[in-house]
């Protein structure tokens, strides 16, 4: 029953009435023509996505009554990208809507209403976007195009928050994206993101955030009635797993408040490839790390707002392991859906692709936390985000055409999908290797094993 609700509002969510009154409203499709509005919306998420190439003559094909390549061009206007804009904000609104799948969607919720992954991503277009995408400059694509994505780890739904210039920084939007949070939600975010009102911002809103400590922040011990504040020294523990559980962040002008950090030691491996990357990162500045950069790069540093009862000390690594899922959309999101890649210098073209292609991601997101939660039933196994969505890609023409069949045609295709996914896009693994959610499952949120704390270096 859980699946056929799935797939049920799968097909309501891409009806074609809603986009055909989306395409009058915004002046796309003012008189009925050859090219009708829910096809061609069809045709570029689905149809696109599937073409070995994303050109006009690809789309044309995939229309249900034959088109010339010139007539699929002159539909790219501004109101198409108008139209694209209000049907992906149409169907984010649907998938948000929807239920929970996730299997360990219950178990986190005892502890956080709502676990985020929150990042961004660019990708260069065509130099007639540069006006309204400015890059940074240099010798790289005058045009950059920046997109803030918020995926909901327990839901299973993606959320692109925003397109913006390349030029835009992360930590220029941190507040605006810790604004977006509510009492007793978990935010994990990369240490770009850092500011002191962003923090601020989360702990007057009952909101938590997890991120890794920047290089350039400075530490304090709160001031006691003997003696002021002293600066932390963070390289000079000899343990494994260092806890300090209330610390000044940041100078006096800038106070993110005080915070709980936590310090993991890496590997040997994992530290020789930090410490690699930071001698490379600083020779390409002119400059060598010191003694103390270099030993701190062989810890991963994490800081939180949240209290020990209900982030664990021991957890904090193994949580902020999810956010790799995040860059897995990314890879994803331009590997698969092309988000980086167009055949044209239209402007109004190229907008009108990436808008079809959230649209699509929002889409396809959606399937991994159903097809985990059944793989889950069935093999104790998830499913792989890699698999599945390249399964998707090899249907997607077929797609394209079923959603202008009858509902029953489209529900009998999304099951034969299904089973394919069920078979051949399960998530393969070292079985003596536990996962990151196996860890977090087993030593934290299944009540019934007993928990023991250690001590442990991080791969």
């Amino acid at each position: 029953m859980l699946l056929l609700s799935f797939m049920e509002r799968f097909v309501r969510t891409f009806r074609p009435e809603p986009f055909r009154q989306l395409a009058r409203q915004t002046l796309w499709s003012q008189r009925t023509g050859k090219i009708d509005p829910f096809e061609f919306l069809t045709s570029l998420v689905f149809g696109q996505m599937a073409a070995a190439r994303p050109t006009l003559t690809s789309q044309a094909q995939s229309l249900a009554e034959p088109v010339t390549r010139q007539a699929v061009d002159e539909r790219f206007n501004a109101h198409a990208v108008e139209y694209l804009q209000a049907a992906f904000h149409w169907v984010l609104a649907e998938v948000l809507a929807w239920a929970p799948t996730h299997p360990q969607a219950s178990q986190l919720q005892a502890h956080f209403s709502a676990l985020y992954l929150i990042d961004s991503t660019s990708f260069d277009c065509a130099d007639s976007l540069a006006a309204l995408f400015p890059a940074c400059g240099g010798a790289g694509s005058p045009a950059n195009v920046k997109v803030m994505l918020r995926y909901a780890v327990m839901a299973g739904h993606l959320e692109p928050l925003e397109l913006l210039a390349g030029k835009r920084s992360d930590q220029g939007q941190a507040l605006k994206v810790v604004e977006g949070l509510r009492a007793n939600q978990l935010a994990l975010l990369d240490k770009g993101f850092f500011t002191a009102e962003a923090w601020q911002a989360a702990t007057r809103q009952g909101a938590f955030l997890l991120m890794p400590l920047p290089r350039a922040v400075t530490l304090w011990r709160p001031a006691t009635p003997d003696q002021r504040e002293q600066p932390v020294d963070l390289a000079a523990s000899p343990d494994n797993q260092v806890n300090w559980p209330a610390l000044l962040v940041g100078g006096p002008r800038h106070r993110a408040g005080t915070l709980r950090l936590v310090a993991f030691r890496l590997s040997p491996e994992s530290a020789g490839r930090q410490r690699q990357g930071l001698r490379e990162s600083m020779r390409k500045r002119g400059r060598m790390p010191t003694v103390k950069a270099l030993e701190l790069a062989g810890w991963r540093l994490l800081l939180t707002n949240a209290p020990a009862d209900k982030l664990p000390t021991t957890m904090l690594s193994y949580v902020y392991r999810l956010r790799w899922q995040i860059e897995l959309i990314f890879r994803q999101a331009k590997s698969v859906l092309r988000l980086d890649r167009s055949e044209s210098e239209n402007p109004h073209r190229i907008q009108t692709e990436i808008w079809a292609r959230w649209i699509g991601a929002v889409l396809l997101f959606s399937w991994p936390a159903q097809a985990s939660a059944e793989c889950r039933q069935r093999y104790h196994t998830d499913a792989s985000f890699e698999k599945l969505i390249r399964r998707m890609q090899q249907w997607g023409l077929t797609l394209a055409r079923a959603f202008l069949a009858p509902a029953g045609d489209l529900l009998s295709l999304l099951r034969t999908i299904w089973k394919q996914i069920m078979t051949n896009a399960r998530k393969g693994r070292e079985k003596s290797r536990r996962t990151t959610w196996e860890n977090l499952f087993n030593l934290w949120l299944d009540p019934l094993i007993p928990k023991t704390p250690k001590e442990f270096l991080i791969n």
